[in-house]
């Protein structure tokens, strides 16, 4: 029961994979997507740990459509998607010793450097900054540490203001289809 079950799921993944990539083909120009396969065919060899179900970038992507509903946040976590895959495929083009293999990753890494170019403009590239800044704080610092405290009162009211703006403005979208579907019965 188990293995059928198991079963069920590696195909389901599979299929929604599969239809990942007939998405994504879609829109690779075709010389990306000839770079692509020869650095898969490169890489990537019969390991049982690539088709174990734990995808690296799918998860965030079926996360990001699914829970983000304001562009500006699917344009933030895009962007660090990107980012990350321009930080890997940097390393894999330092450590390869093969000039084919590095060529083939530069030119990945121009396609991927053009997209975000193209994709980010604007505020989503600040929010990125403020991002970035963010995670680069080091929560070990002591001064860090008591300046966090001093701060988090207001930090705290902050974030319960926005998160009261959110669901009023949630509550709103869901109250304006039933009024515009028509007269309440207390209205008539």
């Amino acid at each position: 029961m188990i293995a059928q079950h198991m079963m069920a799921l590696f195909w389901g993944v599979c299929l929604m994979t599969l239809g990942w990539m007939t998405y994504a083909e879609a829109s690779v120009p075709e010389n990306l997507e000839k770079s692509i396969d020869e650095l898969k065919a490169y890489y990537i060899r019969n390991d049982p740990e690539l088709y174990n179900a734990h995808p690296v970038f799918l998860r965030v992507l079926n996360n990001l459509k699914n829970k983000f509903e304001q562009e500006s946040e699917q344009n933030l976590l895009m962007s660090i998607i990107m980012d990350t895959y321009s930080r890997i495929f940097t390393r894999m083009q330092n450590e390869s010793l093969d000039e084919a293999t590095k060529d083939r990753l530069a030119h990945v890494q121009q396609h991927l450097k053009k997209l975000q170019e193209n994709y980010f403009p604007g505020k989503s590239a600040e929010l990125k900054t403020y991002a970035e800044t963010l995670w680069a704080i080091k929560e070990d610092d002591p001064i860090v540490q008591s300046k966090a405290l001093f701060e988090f009162k207001r930090v705290y009211r902050e974030a319960t203001q926005l998160k009261n703006k959110d669901r009023r403005r949630r509550q709103a979208k869901s109250i304006r289809p039933k009024a515009s579907g028509g007269r309440s019965p207390s209205r008539s």
